[in-house]
């Protein structure tokens, strides 16, 4: 659709008026990243995180000076609204735009370092070159869960500036000095939720523990562009931001309460230095098969260990693609470890690495990581086998005058609530043996427990093995078993 001009010309101020003012100092003049015209970030969660950046250009773990490039060309050390991020979209709490300016104090860089060929003959000015916007924040019913969106858009040279609406617009009439450049996504942004990474199996090495992981599917997330109507796409599309789902881990104490203390922000911004750079130690690491002692650095005779590339960094274990897959990681016993590390998924954007420094190339952009993790809840030891929690470790079926008793047992109930025994018949039908649900013993202590329960005569004829139903607080089951007399 086409947006008339004056409605344009009201939002703009509007939005304008309430914008961080721009830096006095800054050598960049304020170029505005507009969004809300037709549409929003939905459903993304409360005190939501925020990062912008030129394409191919950012480095994320480096603040510096408004003027600089070594730090990369992107947003900085400002996250929230209180930097100037975003506002307060249009549906409550969840809801955001993500109006900005390059000019706020705090952003690293220059969005006018880069121009592009005026390819269409727009003669609207100066044109310059993508601008990507990631928002992700908490979700409220899912402590645990980070969801996240993802807009990326060319410079709209007609109205000199980004519009953040136009990722995912349709195309009006080919023109992009024309009706292509009016033309907006209609429809809310929904945040979809980053899968946390699950605990499936565990196995003893001389090593360490050998863990399982779930890694859920990504395919849902939002990574929306302006290609249909950008004025450069013959250059700068496709744009191919999404690059895999990164492992990381962070330290912490070996209780069930502490992820609730652990905060999911990829990096935890200082204030800027006064002049230079500042290198910022992301908040979760990349999880790595070479760190033998998951410290976070390269020390000797870890590079190329586990099946690394001996290149002078550890190598981080990341999950191409979309689908759900499981992946197999060794956590390394340590004996003197007091604490347990707790595993994140976070995304990647952008793998493009633009040079900063043209023409010397000396300097590159480097790859993006999702403001927010997800989080599994579950303390991984550090110190001896790594106990998977909220499962059936042992199941057993035994006849006792007549009746049959099925015991079984747990190693750390987590979110438990309790167990069903679910019978299976010769022909195949599955049906609940046990009139109410038995409730967990330990439940969300992290302790392990036994269990037995009684079954009569009656209700064992025809059934030919028997299974564990655990079902956890958030109302999923699983099955464990079979066993048999």
């Amino acid at each position: 659709m086409r947006a008339r001009a004056s409605s344009f010309s009201l939002i703009t101020l509007g939005i304008l008026a309430v914008l961080y003012p721009p830096d006095a100092a800054a050598t960049c003049k304020s170029v505005t990243i507009l969004h809300g015209v037709s549409s929003s970030f939905e459903q993304c969660g409360q005190n939501a995180h925020a990062f912008f950046w030129l394409q191919g250009r950012a480095i994320q773990r480096m603040i510096g000076t408004i003027a600089g490039g070594t730090a990369g060309h992107d947003s900085g050390r400002n996250q929230t609204d209180v930097e100037g991020m975003y506002l307060a979209g249009p549906n409550g709490n969840g809801s955001y735009t993500g109006n900005s300016d390059w000019s706020n104090p705090g952003v690293d860089g220059c969005a006018l370092a880069f121009t592009e060929a005026d390819t269409s003959g727009c003669q609207g000015g100066d044109n310059f070159g993508v601008t990507n916007y990631v928002l992700a924040g908490i979700d409220s019913a899912q402590p645990n869960l980070a969801r996240m969106a993802v807009l990326s858009v060319d410079f709209n040279e007609p109205m000199q500036l980004w519009v953040l609406d136009n990722a995912g617009a349709p195309s009006v009439d080919g023109d992009p000095c024309g009706g292509d450049a009016l033309s907006w996504n209609t429809s809310p942004v929904d945040c979809e939720p980053i899968p946390m990474p699950t605990l499936e199996a565990s196995s003893a090495t001389p090593e360490g523990t050998i863990l399982r992981l779930g890694i859920g599917s990504t395919a849902g997330i939002p990574i929306l562009d302006d290609c249909l109507i950008a004025e450069d796409r013959a250059t700068n599309c496709p744009r191919n931001l999404y690059a895999g789902r990164a492992l990381v881990y962070r330290h912490g104490a070996c209780t069930a309460a502490t992820d609730a203390t652990l905060d999911h922000r990829s990096y935890i911004y200082p204030s800027s230095p006064p002049s230079g750079t500042l290198a910022v130690t992301p908040s979760w690491l990349s999880f790595s098969l070479e760190d033998t002692n998951l410290n976070g650095s390269l020390d000797v005779g870890e590079d190329g260990t586990h099946g690394g590339i001996i290149n002078g960094q550890l190598d981080p274990v990341i999950i191409p693609g979309t689908d759900p897959v499981t992946v197999d990681v060794l956590i390394p016993a340590n004996p003197d470890a007091t604490d347990c590390i707790f595993l994140g998924l976070g995304i990647l954007l952008d793998e493009h690495h633009f040079s900063l420094d043209p023409p010397t190339d000396t300097l590159f952009g480097e790859t993006v990581m999702s403001p927010e993790v997800s989080v599994n809840p579950n303390p991984v030891a550090l110190y001896g086998p790594v106990t998977m929690p909220d499962v059936v470790t042992a199941i057993s079926a035994r006849r006792d005058a007549g009746t049959g008793l099925i015991e079984w047992s747990t190693a750390a109930e987590v979110n438990t609530i309790g167990f069903n025994v679910i019978g299976v018949k010769n022909n195949g039908r599955s049906m609940r043996l046990n009139a109410e649900l038995v409730a967990a013993n330990e439940g969300t202590t992290g302790k392990g427990s036994t269990y037995t329960v009684t079954i009569e005569a009656r209700e064992l004829k025809g059934s030919s093995s028997f299974f564990i139903e655990l079902v956890k607080t958030d109302g999923t089951t699983r099955r464990f078993g079979p066993a048999r007399f």
